[in-house]
C-alpha cells in the first residue's frame, strides 16, 4: 500500500485527540495491540512502583487514555515531571493489561510497513550524500534515521504523519538540553564531560553534513537536529530484518516504560513481517507492562534516556552503577620515563579512565593492575616489563614462572606485599580526591532524596540519584583499602584468619573478604616462602640483606 494515501484520513478527523488518531492509523495498517491499553498518570500516581515512567512534553496536548502497544527492547524514552515552558503539559504515560495476558502470548505486533529503519534513511538524497562521502560520524545509524524523520516531518501528507504528532516537542528532561542549574547538580561527576562531548559531537555531525549536503540547514536547525538525535537515540531498536542488521524507529513500542527484571521480549518476526512483543510471565489486567532497556549504568540511562534509576539493584543484588578513576603516571615518579613508555603501550592514552562498580569484574582487576604499574618500584617495573634477564615474573606453585606482561592492564596477580600496600594507598587517594570534587556528601544526598525537596521524575531528582550512585561506589572502595590495609601487615596466621572471620560478622562486602582472604592471604605464603628460599640461598646474613618484604614476585588471583 502506498504510504501517503494509508494516514490521508487523519487530517479530518478532528473528533480524535492526537493519540486516538495514532492508535487507529496503526490499527489501519494492521497493527495489533487489542490486549493494551495507554494510561495517563497524574503526579501522584508516580512513584517507585511505576518503574521508569515515559513522560511525553508537548504543548497543547490534549491527555488521552487508549489502547495502546509497547516493547520490550532497549528502547529509550523521555521522562522528566516538569517541563521547561510553563505552557506545555507534561505527559506521563505507561502501557497496562486490559485483561489478563498469560506468559508467552504476542500482546503486540507492528508491521514492517509502520517502521522507519536505517535503510529508509540512507535512500534520501541526503542520506544517499552522507553514505558517498567520507564522514566520520558520531553515530551514522542514528544520523540516516534522523534525516528521515527531519525530512518527512515537513510532508502534511506523510504516511508516519499520526507518529510524528505523538512524538515529543521537547525533551527539557535530557541532560544535553539541561539549565546551568540543572547541571550545576552534577558537580564532581565525569557525566558533565560526557553531556559536553555529546552536544560537541551533534554540533560536529551537523555540521559536516551540512558542508556536504547544504539543504540540511533547510530542513532543520541546529536545536532541531539536537531533538532529532535524542529521539532517535532514546527510541531506536536494534534488529534484524529479512536476515539485515538495521535499527529502527517502532511506533507504540517506543512508549513502554523501563523496569527490571524484564517481563517482555522483542524481535522482527519475519514470518508475520512485523516487530512484536511476548510477555514472559503473566500480567494481570490493570498492570503496567514494562520493557527492560538492560542492566545499565545510570550515567547511561540518564544520558540516553533523561532518567535515573533510584533504586538500580538487580534481583542478584548486583548494582551496576559505575564511577570513572582516573588514572596516570605521576611527572615526580623516579622511573617516569621508562614506566610511562609501558603504560602507554598499544598507543594507550596517558590519562586513562576505568569505570568501576561494587563488583570483582573485569574493570575492578585492570583497576587493580595498573595501580600496581603506578606504584612499581624500579625492580617490580623491570620484572613486568620484561626488560629483565627473566622478564616479568609470577607465582607458580613452589617455584617462580616467567610472564611478560603486554600492557599495564595485564598484572593480574599482585607483584609483593610492598607493592599491594602501596597500590591501596594509591587507590585510597584516587577515591578520596574524587570524593572532594563533589559538593555535598553521600549522607547530604540521601537526605534530599528522602525528603520533600525534589519532586518525584524532576532533573534535579535524577541528577541526585546519580552521583549519589557514584559515591556509593567510590564508598565501597574506600571501605575496600581501608579493610584491606587493616590486615595484610597481620604476620600471625592465627590472627589473619581470625580477622577474616570478623569480617563476615561485620558485614563486609564479599568482595572485600575474597580480596583480603584469596588475594591478600596468597601473598602473604608467597613471602613465607619466599623468606625461607633465602634462608636456604643465601644464610641468615642474606636474609637480613633481602629484607622480608622485599623483591618482585607474584600471589593470589582475584584481583
Amino acid at each position: 500500500m502506498d504510504h501517503k494515501t494509508s494516514s490521508s484520513n487523519f487530517s479530518a478527523t478532528v473528533s480524535y485527540d492526537k493519540f486516538e488518531r495514532f492508535e487507529l492509523w496503526l490499527r489501519d495498517n494492521g497493527a495489533s495491540f487489542d490486549q493494551l491499553e495507554l494510561r495517563e498518570y497524574s503526579s501522584a500516581d508516580c512513584s517507585n512502583e511505576f518503574g521508569a515512567l515515559k513522560v511525553e512534553e508537548a504543548g497543547n496536548a490534549s491527555p488521552s487514555t487508549s489502547s495502546l502497544s509497547s516493547d520490550d527492547a532497549e528502547e529509550k524514552k523521555e521522562q522528566p515531571l516538569t517541563s521547561e515552558e510553563p505552557d506545555e503539559a507534561a505527559e506521563m504515560r505507561g502501557v497496562h493489561a486490559k485483561v489478563t495476558i498469560p506468559p508467552n502470548s504476542v500482546c503486540m505486533a507492528i508491521p514492517k510497513k509502520c517502521l522507519i529503519t536505517v535503510e529508509m534513511g540512507q535512500a534520501t538524497e541526503i542520506g544517499m550524500q552522507i553514505m558517498n562521502s567520507d564522514l566520520d560520524l558520531d553515530a551514522p545509524k542514528h544520523i540516516y534515521l534522523m534525516i528521515y524523520i527531519l525530512q518527512d516531518r515537513l510532508d502534511p501528507e506523510s504516511f508516519f504523519r499520526p507518529y510524528y504528532d505523538i512524538l515529543p516537542s521537547s525533551l527539557s528532561n535530557m541532560p544535553i538540553f539541561w539549565s546551568q542549574e540543572e547541571l550545576k547538580r552534577l558537580e564532581g561527576s565525569y557525566l558533565l564531560n560526557q553531556i559536553a562531548d555529546r552536544i560537541e559531537a551533534i554540533e560536529e555531525d551537523y555540521k559536516a553534513i551540512c558542508e556536504i549536503c547544504p539543504q540540511l540547514a533547510d530542513i532543520a536547525t541546529l536545536d532541531e537536529f539536537k531533538w532529532a538525535r535524542m529521539c532517535v537515540c532514546s527510541r531506536n531498536f536494534g534488529l534484524q530484518v529479512d536476515c539485515n542488521r538495521t535499527s529502527a524507529l517502532v511506533p507504540h513500542a517506543d512508549m513502554l516504560n523501563h523496569y527490571r527484571p524484564r517481563e517482555t521480549k522483542w524481535t522482527f518476526d519475519d514470518e508475520r513481517q512485523a516487530f512484536t512483543i511476548t510477555t514472559l510471565q503473566t500480567i494481570q489486567a490493570g498492570a503496567q507492562i514494562y520493557d527492560s532497556y538492560g542492566q545499565k549504568c545510570n550515567h547511561r540511562f540518564l544520558l540516553n534516556y533523561g532518567f535515573a534509576i533510584e533504586n538500580n539493584i538487580e534481583l542478584d543484588g548486583f548494582c551496576p552503577n559505575e564511577v570513572p578513576l582516573e588514572l596516570t603516571i605521576a611527572p615526580s615518579d623516579a622511573c617516569f620515563d621508562a614506566k610511562l613508555d609501558f603504560w602507554c603501550r598499544e598507543d594507550s592514552p596517558p590519562i586513562k579512565r576505568v569505570r568501576v562498580c561494587v563488583s570483582n569484574n573485569e574493570n575492578t582487576k585492570i583497576m587493580m593492575s595498573m595501580m600496581r604499574v603506578i606504584v612499581a618500584d624500579a625492580g617490580e617495573l623491570e620484572a613486568i616489563t620484561g626488560s629483565g634477564a627473566g622478564g616479568g615474573i609470577r607465582c607458580s606453585g613452589s617455584g617462580i614462572g616467567v610472564l611478560v606482561y603486554r600492557t599495564c592492564r595485564d598484572v593480574r596477580f599482585p607483584l609483593s606485599l610492598r607493592n599491594e600496600n602501596a597500590a591501596l594507598h594509591n587507590l585510597l587517594a584516587v577515591v578520596r580526591r574524587a570524593l572532594l570534587a563533589y559538593p555535598t556528601t553521600l549522607a547530604q544526598d540521601n537526605e534530599q532524596l528522602a525528603g520533600n525537596t525534589l519532586p518525584q521524575f524532576s532533573n534535579a531528582r535524577h541528577a541526585v540519584i546519580q552521583v549519589r550512585g557514584e559515591k556509593e561506589v567510590l564508598h565501597h572502595f574506600e571501605d575496600f583499602v581501608l579493610t584491606s590495609l587493616q590486615v595484610i601487615d597481620i604476620d600471625q596466621d592465627e590472627q589473619f584468619d581470625a580477622a577474616i572471620k570478623s569480617m563476615e560478622g561485620m558485614g563486609k562486602h564479599h568482595t572485600i573478604i575474597r580480596y583480603c582472604s584469596d588475594v591478600i592471604g596468597a601473598i602473604r605464603r608467597e613471602e613465607k616462602r619466599r623468606v625461607g628460599r633465602a634462608y636456604l640461598c643465601a644464610g641468615s646474613r642474606g636474609l637480613a640483606q633481602y629484607g622480608s618484604r622485599g623483591g618482585p614476585g607474584l600471589g593470589g588471583s582475584y584481583l
